[in-house]
């Protein structure tokens, strides 16, 4: 089999799944939030749910960025190249932190939920990249 060497190293069994798993993440917040918005019963424990969520997903999507990082370092020579995928996955983590943030200092949820349809919509973005661009991410 005939694998480029950015295939082989180590960090295709960090990076990628540390970026899948901060996606899915934010869609549970995102499903908590829903909840939250909509539901009446148990609100303590969606709340709990959803904060514990958004947090997970943070730290996943920002162990994914940085690992992604490290991997172009070793793969290409640079941290960062403006690749669209890279790009796509900065947007999802700034919205994202956009989010965080705005849980964190307790802003309403109908003020944080348009930013994180916006979320949402980036990561399903970012995805469809991989399908649809030529970049360092097209192998």
């Amino acid at each position: 089999m005939n694998m480029s060497h950015e295939l082989g190293s180590i960090l295709i069994i960090i990076h990628p799944p540390l970026a899948i798993l901060g996606y899915l993440f934010t869609f549970l917040a995102a499903w908590n939030m829903g909840k939250l918005l909509f539901r009446r019963k148990d609100r303590k424990r969606d709340n709990r749910d959803f904060g514990l969520s958004l947090a997970v997903a943070w730290w996943l999507t920002f162990l994914g960025l940085v690992t992604g990082m490290i991997w172009a370092q070793v793969a290409w020579g640079s941290f960062w190249s403006w690749d669209p995928k890279e790009t796509a996955a900065l947007a999802v983590f700034v919205t994202l932190t956009i989010v965080y943030v705005m849980n964190l200092r307790e802003l309403p949820l109908k003020v944080q939920a348009p930013f994180m349809a916006v979320n949402i919509l980036s990561i399903l973005y970012t995805i469809s990249i991989s399908f649809l661009s030529i970049g360092l991410h097209s192998f």
